[in-house]
C-alpha cells in the first residue's frame, strides 16, 4: 500500500531535476551519421541504401523530438556523470545496471545518466529490425543510435559540471557544442579524418564500448574547462576574440572527439548487421 505512492514522490523528484544541454549541435550529430553511413557502405550496405537523409535525419530525433515528448525521461538517456560515482577510472559503479541500482539505488542512477544501458537497448533493437528484414525501421534505428553513441563521445556529457556550473563557467555547454563545435564544423570534421580504425561491436559489446567512450571523453573534460577560462581572460565571454581562442586551444580534441563518435556508430552499425546476418 505504501509502495505506489513512494514511487510516485521518486518519479517526480528526478523528473524535476535539471536537465542539461544537448550534446554536440545538431549539424554536428548529423554530420557523424553520415560519415558512420561512409564508413560501413562497404559491409553493411543494406542499412545505409535508400533516401540518403534517412540517417542524418534521424540522428538528431532523439533531441528534437523524443525530449519534446518525454522530457526528462529520455534526457537522462543522453548521459552520464561518472564523477558522481568517484574518481577514475570509476570502478565503484558496476557496468550492469541491475548491479548498479542495487548498489546506489534506481532513483540515483536514473538523475546521473543511463546512457551506456539506454544506447545499448537501441544497438539490440536495430539488431533484430536488420535480422527481421525491417530495414525502414532499422534505418532511423540506426540514425538514434548515432546520436547516442556521438552523446557518449562529447566530454561534457561525462560529468556532473556538464554546464560548468561547479566551476563559475556556466554557459560553457552551449558555447563549446554550438557555437564554436557547429559554427565551424568544416574546420572540425576535415581534421576528423585521422580517427579510422575500427571493429565491430556487437550488441552484446555495446554497453561496454560507449562506457569506454565516456570514461575517454571524461579524460578530456578538464582541458575543455581550462581552454574556457584561458579564452574568458581579458575580453568578454562570447566574443570573437573569446571564441578564436577557445577554438585554438581545442581544435583537435574536437576533431578527434567527432572522429571518433562517427567510427564508434560505424563500429555498432557493423556489429547489429553482423550478428542479425549470422556472420
Amino acid at each position: 500500500m505504501t509502495r505506489a505512492p513512494t514511487t510516485l514522490v521518486l518519479c517526480a523528484l528526478v523528473l524535476a531535476l535539471p536537465t542539461p544541454a544537448a550534446a554536440w549541435g545538431l549539424a554536428a550529430h548529423r554530420w557523424v551519421a553520415t560519415r558512420a553511413a561512409e564508413l560501413v557502405r562497404g559491409r553493411c550496405p543494406t542499412l545505409v541504401d535508400g533516401r540518403p537523409s534517412v540517417l542524418p535525419d534521424a540522428a538528431v530525433e532523439p533531441d528534437t523530438v523524443f525530449k519534446r515528448r518525454d522530457g526528462r525521461r529520455e534526457a537522462v538517456r543522453h548521459f552520464m556523470n561518472l564523477d558522481h560515482y568517484g574518481p577514475p577510472p570509476f570502478r565503484d559503479l558496476p557496468r550492469q545496471r541491475r548491479a548498479a541500482e542495487a548498489r546506489f539505488g534506481w532513483q540515483t542512477v536514473e538523475r546521473e545518466g543511463t546512457l551506456p544501458w539506454s544506447g545499448a537497448v537501441v544497438a539490440r533493437e536495430l539488431r533484430d529490425e536488420i535480422r527481421r528484414g525491417d530495414l525502414a525501421a532499422a534505418r532511423v534505428t540506426a540514425g538514434h543510435l548515432a546520436h547516442y553513441a556521438a552523446d557518449a563521445t562529447m566530454p561534457l556529457h561525462a560529468t556532473a559540471n556538464h554546464d560548468g556550473q561547479l566551476t563559475g563557467q556556466r554557459g560553457i555547454h552551449r558555447r563549446f557544442e554550438a557555437t564554436l563545435v557547429d559554427g565551424d564544423l568544416d574546420e572540425y570534421t576535415r581534421r576528423s579524418w585521422k580517427v579510422a580504425a575500427r571493429r565491430a561491436i556487437t550488441p552484446e559489446g555495446a554497453e561496454g564500448a560507449l562506457f569506454a567512450a565516456l570514461e575517454q571523453s571524461y579524460a578530456r573534460v578538464g582541458r575543455v574547462l581550462a581552454a574556457d577560462r584561458d579564452a574568458r581572460r581579458g575580453t568578454k565571454v562570447g566574443s570573437g576574440l573569446y571564441y578564436r581562442r577557445l577554438h585554438a586551444d581545442l581544435v583537435d580534441v574536437v576533431a578527434e572527439q567527432l572522429g571518433a563518435a562517427a567510427v564508434l556508430t560505424a563500429a555498432l552499425w557493423e556489429g547489429a548487421c553482423a550478428v542479425a546476418s549470422g556472420r
